[in-house]
């Protein structure tokens, strides 16, 4: 069930940054972090040691159980994915506080909702960040909004070469199960179908 690789397969990511409270992607660029789909099934959590060329990842054998720390420069932290049309599919990883205590927030909100959502991936609406005293420093949380849950986006699957060699499907037609989607509900899911 979780996927223990270390590497997110097609070098694509994106960081955030509490200090300079914004989101990169991996050529560096500042990016706007928009809807995204969260793999929340390849969540892993482990000991990262970031350095000037120096990235080791040693991730937990069960999802948030500890391991013995390589270490001391080693640091908790996690490795997450994110989709969506405009980024493609991407990691997101840290070892910094407030990275951290954004990804706990965001995986319990959506873990409340996991077991109603058989198959399902949840949508989220990155909503800034919020800055808090730690210690005797400060850090920036990135906060996340749970919008709705989908089944898993086709182009999740494809590689950035396959993601720009090929085009985008069609969006599926909403078609409700049982009633009617209200107009509110209708243009929801219209976005959702352009992001995804």
């Amino acid at each position: 069930m979780l996927n223990l690789s270390s590497a997110g397969g097609s070098g694509n990511y994106i960081r955030f940054s509490p200090q300079a409270n914004a989101w990169t992607n991996n050529l560096g660029e500042e990016i706007q972090l928009k809807k995204v789909v969260f793999d929340i099934d390849a969540v892993q959590t482990g000991w990262l040691l970031l350095g000037v060329g120096v990235r080791e990842w040693n991730p937990d054998a069960q999802l948030g159980r500890k391991g013995p720390q390589p270490s001391p420069e080693h640091k908790r932290g996690f490795i997450v994915k994110f989709y969506n049309k405009e980024i493609g599919t991407v990691e997101w990883s840290s070892n910094g506080v407030g990275p951290n205590m954004g990804l706990q927030n965001l995986h319990s909100a959506c873990m409340e909702q996991y077991a109603a959502n058989p198959g399902k991936m949840p949508v989220l609406e990155y909503t800034g960040s919020k800055l808090e005293k730690i210690g005797k420093g400060t850090t920036r949380i990135p906060a996340f909004n749970l919008v709705s849950w989908i089944d898993k986006p086709a182009g999740m699957d494809q590689s950035d070469a396959e993601f720009v060699a090929q085009a985008a499907p069609a969006p599926a037609p909403f078609v409700a199960p049982v009633q009617r989607p209200t107009p509110a509900a209708a243009a929801v899911a219209a976005s959702e179908d352009e992001m995804f």
